[in-house]
């Protein structure tokens, strides 16, 4: 390509180094309508609430979706929405989120291991959902994490240990039932912490948790520290 003139140059790398275009593809779409399309096509929604314009390149203008000035996307919120399906593992490549709340849904399946990727993610809720498996190894060591939310789904395994915010467990009776050796840390809503060790026994109407041959106190909360 030939540059004629200084001014021209100027506005060619003005164009090529704008965050608008630094965010589209070589077929114009940007990576981030594209992980959006992909977190639309694994939910089914029902009431067609993410009317998502699939031929616009600007994500920032579509609903549940907030971006920053720079037009990255920093927030999926759209609690309440009646949506199901799975959380797609593409969730991971929106890096530059800050917020994703899906609460109140019906969302089911794991919980993408590809959350771990989202390193500027400050709050995470996925609760009241029918999400189910173990929380990925990945999630306690978002470093900017300050809010996590996974209450009221059927989430087991063992209850990884947190370092910051706040978490908020409750309403998963696979994580600590008979047999799992489990301190049930980390219920809702309690400090995360390395300075705290959080065992959580108000627990009722959790038969794993609190049948007869349990020898477990599930009224009261006790907080240790380490």
């Amino acid at each position: 390509m030939a540059v004629s003139s200084p001014s021209t140059l100027l506005l060619f790398l003005l164009l090529v180094f704008s965050p608008s275009s630094a965010l589209l593809s070589h077929s114009g779409v940007s990576p981030e309508v594209k992980t959006l399309l992909t977190i639309k096509s694994f939910l089914e929604d029902p009431q067609g609430v993410l009317n998502w314009d699939v031929s616009s390149m600007n994500p920032c203008t579509w609903t549940f979706v907030t971006c920053s000035p720079e037009l990255f996307v920093i927030g999926l919120e759209a609690p309440g929405q009646n949506l199901s399906g799975r959380l797609s593992p593409s969730i991971g490549n929106l890096t530059n989120l800050e917020s994703l709340l899906l609460q109140t849904n019906n969302i089911t399946g794991p919980i993408p291991a590809e959350i771990g990727k989202l390193a500027k993610v400050m709050k995470l809720n996925l609760s009241r959902n029918h999400l189910y498996g173990e929380i990925p190894s990945s999630v306690p060591h978002l470093g900017r994490l300050q809010y996590l939310d996974l209450s009221y789904n059927n989430l087991s395994g063992p209850v990884p240990r947190f370092f910051a915010g706040t978490l908020n467990i409750v309403g998963n009776p696979l994580m600590c039932g008979v047999n799992t050796g489990q301190d049930c840390s980390g219920t809702a809503p309690v400090p995360m912490s390395s300075n705290l060790e959080i065992s959580q026994h108000s627990w009722g109407n959790n038969p794993l948790i609190c049948a007869e041959n349990i020898e477990q106190d599930c009224n009261r909360t006790v907080v240790r520290r380490s």
